[in-house]
């Protein structure tokens, strides 16, 4: 079953409300406390007819992992998705949108750490308070600049166990993301995967590759439990994360 609410978003610079979309598996029972997977981009997660989506419901049914889900909805303006997903203004993310876009965008990221903020210190209390959580087991997971966000999550709040970057726009904060993740203590459970042929805008699949390669490398050294899989000749797209959904849920949650 999947419920949705409204939460008004401190990044918003509209004032617009989000939906926060929940889902938990029917073949567990209501009072079952669950671990939770908070997801962004939420608007993309869940198994629809009407576009591409990672369907994660559907997954979670197919693998029978007891396991809910919050899903987090984007901006309705793309640009301003970039707010919420960085914790850093970057040059980066100008080029990533072009030159003329970047003349209506004085700043362009940054605001990251208010959306994080909000979603461990507000939106998640307000879950465990309505639903049967594991207020011990929690996760979190997004795609492209969802990753990015994601990681950074797992380098500031050490309660989060388990971690999904799956695409990881790691061109964009790659240095101070880099550093965070080095200078924290990490303890959670890491998967991140890459297609060898990602584009975003003028952002090449090398840029990608490069970039994760990186990231990889620093991660190496931390000694984290992570996995990392590249996956020939696939995009930027909801249709590869959904292929390869399943493998990230085995690894972060360990399944048989």
């Amino acid at each position: 079953m999947i419920e949705q609410f409204s939460f008004t978003i401190p990044t918003d610079r509209r004032g617009q409300k989000r939906i926060v979309s929940i889902y938990r598996p029917d073949f567990v029972p209501t009072h079952q406390p669950l671990p939770v997977l908070y997801m962004h981009d939420g608007q993309n997660v869940f198994d629809s007819t009407t576009k591409s989506s990672w369907g994660i419901d559907r997954q979670i049914e197919d693998l029978h992992v007891p396991l809910m889900v919050v899903a987090i909805a984007s901006p309705p303006d793309w640009l301003d998705r970039y707010d919420d997903y960085s914790f850093y203004e970057d040059d980066m993310l100008y080029r990533r949108i072009g030159p003329e876009l970047a003349k209506t965008r004085p700043t362009l990221g940054g605001r990251g750490r208010l959306y994080t903020d909000w979603l461990m210190h507000e939106l998640k209390p307000w879950i465990d308070a309505h639903y049967a959580t594991d207020p011990n087991d929690v996760g979190v997971m997004g795609s492209s600049m969802g990753g990015v966000i994601s990681l950074y999550m797992m380098a500031t709040y050490p309660s989060i166990r388990r971690v999904g970057s799956l695409s990881t726009a790691a061109w964009s904060n790659l240095d101070p993301l880099i550093r965070e993740l080095t200078r924290a203590e990490l303890s959670a459970r890491l998967y991140m995967d890459i297609g060898t042929n990602e584009t975003s805008g003028p952002i090449t699949p090398e840029d990608y590759l490069y970039t994760n390669a990186k990231l990889v490398e620093a991660l190496a050294r931390t000694g984290v439990a992570f996995r990392y899989e590249v996956e020939p000749d696939a995009t930027h797209h909801e249709s590869a994360w959904r292929r390869r959904l399943p493998n990230a849920l085995a690894f972060l949650y360990e399944l048989s």
